[in-house]
């Protein structure tokens, strides 16, 4: 029987963190009845304070939960629960937000385009938001959405991290996601990565969740806000931290695009053209 380990990072979201479980659980009891695959899930808590952990705990008692007093946030949440993830060695171990809801047979599609490609490859799934658009899956070089075909797998350039399948021997040849990210950057980072070892990355058939874009636009570039307010936001951890953002530019762009992005990014904050809605 094949093992698949569900990675999680969760904070101060429980409704959304047991929505999100209750929909994985559907699909896993699904798929585990045909005792082809087996499922584990691991979260890390990254110091929620709003009883996310004890919701968990006791509506789903199988989950692994992992503690953080905080600051970990997105990526290196991730890195810790794959990391106690990857202590059993298992066949496959899934990304998932907690705020992306399952679509019915999400993870059937999933692990048969995986099978289909040898279990070699990067499985991305795509996410709508509430307005039917899509909102998260994989991207183009020019960080367009890729469309999911409604029967083939795709190619992608890179991908969003809620719902991504990474088999062992991607896992193998790439390891966990690169430790100098805080929040953002580690699954575009993860997605450049496998580009450059030939590793395959393709977007599953179809829309397999939903998941609503984070609303508004970003603080480091809203003239609602001073300039003081901009920069702060766009030095902390999840805004663009110049040098992970330096890093991610230079693994996807070369020295002199990122050069040319960190000029970019500035001028956004120096001029930015919207404001707080």
């Amino acid at each position: 029987m094949l093992r698949v380990a569900v990675l999680m990072t969760v904070f101060n979201r429980r409704e959304k963190t047991l929505a999100a479980l209750e929909g994985c659980f559907r699909q896993i009891d699904s798929v585990a009845a045909q005792e082809k695959y087996s499922f584990e899930i691991w979260i890390t808590d990254d110091g929620s304070t709003d009883g996310t952990s004890e919701a968990v705990s006791q509506a789903y008692p199988s989950v692994h939960i992992l503690h953080s007093g905080g600051g970990l946030y997105w990526n290196r949440g991730m890195r810790l629960a794959w990391t106690e993830a990857a202590k059993d060695e298992p066949d496959f171990y899934l990304w998932l937000n907690d705020d992306t809801i399952l679509a019915e047979g999400a993870l059937a599609v999933m692990l048969e385009t995986s099978e289909y490609l040898r279990h070699k490859a990067i499985v991305v799934g795509t996410a709508t938001g509430e307005d039917g658009s899509y909102s998260y899956g994989g991207r183009m070089r020019s960080n367009k959405i890729v469309p999911p075909d409604p029967v083939i797998p795709v190619p992608c350039y890179t991908f969003n991290g809620n719902l991504v399948l990474v088999p062992k021997a991607v896992y193998d040849a790439l390891g966990n996601l690169e430790p100098a990210y805080h929040h953002s950057f580690g699954d575009y980072d993860y997605g450049v990565r496998a580009l450059k070892k030939n590793i395959t990355r393709v977007v599953a058939p179809g829309v397999l969740a939903t998941c609503d874009r984070n609303p508004g636009v970003e603080v480091w570039r809203n003239s609602g806000y001073s300039l003081r307010e901009r920069y702060a936001y766009l030095l902390g951890p999840k805004g663009r931290p110049p040098r992970e953002q330096f890093l991610y530019d230079t693994r996807s762009m070369g020295f002199f695009g990122a050069i040319g992005h960190f000029i970019s990014v500035n001028l956004k904050v120096l001029f930015p053209r919207r404001t707080k809605s």
